[in-house]
């Protein structure tokens, strides 16, 4: 039996980093010999980011904290870290892991090592440069060998996910286009980052096409839900990361999702594939209107091979059983770290 502390694991943001462990506890300890444990009788600990990462504070200040908070709540232990935030970007987690003793860094989604080079706006490759907070990493194989994908992602975190709808082959509506476009002011590190949201996000509403019956307004949430049911096509721009809730529920209302490529992001589960379980176009949405066309000239035949497709991919990899195993088998390996 393996015992593992979670440390704080309903502790602000370190609630929906460890959530989907919470619902497999009882099968990891049951089918695994993994017991998820809150007591200080443990062999390894789970570090959530809200103990090791603080985006109201400079980054160096963070950084210089979450290293002083891991000495105090980690007493010289084996620990892992956990950066849940939402999208690839390393940036504040990668300072404290490259200076700690952490055994891994685990992240939801992560990019190739050779794209963390690039320096971009706080360490997002989605956001472009020149926020004043521009950051890139030249991580060593040792290093990199250590920084893992955590095993899970947002579509765990809701269960009504699986409950799929009915596909619907009587819509009535072109485009879903209802989202948050404009972000209210926000910082991380005393940066200011809700602009490069805000010239993303509107910036799908300002090429779309008048021709197109589109929805943008906000509305309350079952009016919401319906008009993403009767839509043929919803946008889901990336937010302050790349996934985002309303991925899945285009795929639980069996609405097409068109989405900047995903073909960066390595993430497990992954249910992303352009052209077979969503339409990719540009992050900048120049093929926007060109794909929206597309859709809709032979959206008899995709309504139904594209939402099948998601829907089927997600019950094969968004299973407990995957969960637990990825676990089991990354505890069977920790003695050959050095050997990665």
């Amino acid at each position: 039996m393996i015992k593992v502390k979670v440390l704080n694991y309903n502790f602000d943001r370190n609630e929906p980093t460890f959530r989907p462990l919470t619902f497999v506890r009882d099968m990891l300890y049951a089918d695994y010999s993994i017991e998820l444990t809150t007591s200080d009788d443990f062999d390894y600990m789970f570090v959530g980011m809200s103990d090791f990462l603080d985006k109201k504070k400079s980054l160096n200040d963070s950084v210089e904290w979450g290293l002083e908070n891991l000495n105090k709540v980690t007493e010289g232990g084996d620990y892992f870290l956990f950066d849940g935030s939402d999208s690839t970007s390393l940036m504040g987690a990668y300072e404290v892991f490259e200076q700690s003793n952490a055994i891994y860094l685990f992240k939801n989604q992560l990019l190739s090592r050779e794209e963390y080079k690039k320096p971009t706006s706080f360490n997002k490759w989605f956001f472009d440069n020149g926020s004043g907070l521009d950051l890139g990493y030249d991580i060593p194989k040792e290093k990199w060998n250590r920084i893992k994908l955590s095993g899970y992602n947002l579509g765990y975190l809701l269960p009504q996910y699986r409950n799929f709808q009915p596909i619907n082959k009587n819509k009535n509506i072109d485009v879903c286009a209802i989202y948050q476009a404009e972000h209210k002011y926000n910082e991380d590190h005393l940066v200011r980052n809700d602009l490069h949201y805000t010239n993303h996000r509107k910036g799908a509403w300002n090429i779309l096409d008048s021709k197109f019956d589109a929805r943008k307004d906000k509305l309350p949430y079952q009016e919401y839900i319906q008009t993403l049911y009767n839509s043929k096509v919803a946008i889901s721009p990336f937010g302050m990361g790349e996934l985002c809730f309303r991925d899945f529920e285009c795929m639980q209302f069996g609405t097409i999702i068109i989405k900047p490529s995903m073909s960066m992001i390595n993430t497990i589960p992954n249910i992303y594939e352009s052209n077979d379980t969503y339409l990719s176009v540009m992050y900048d949405w120049s093929n926007l209107n060109e794909t929206i066309d597309y859709v809709l000239s032979n959206f008899d035949t995709l309504n139904e091979r594209i939402n099948h497709n998601i829907r089927e991919k997600f019950i094969n990899e968004y299973t407990y059983e995957k969960l637990c195993l990825y676990y089991y088998n990354l505890f069977s390996k920790l003695d050959d770290i050095g050997e990665e």
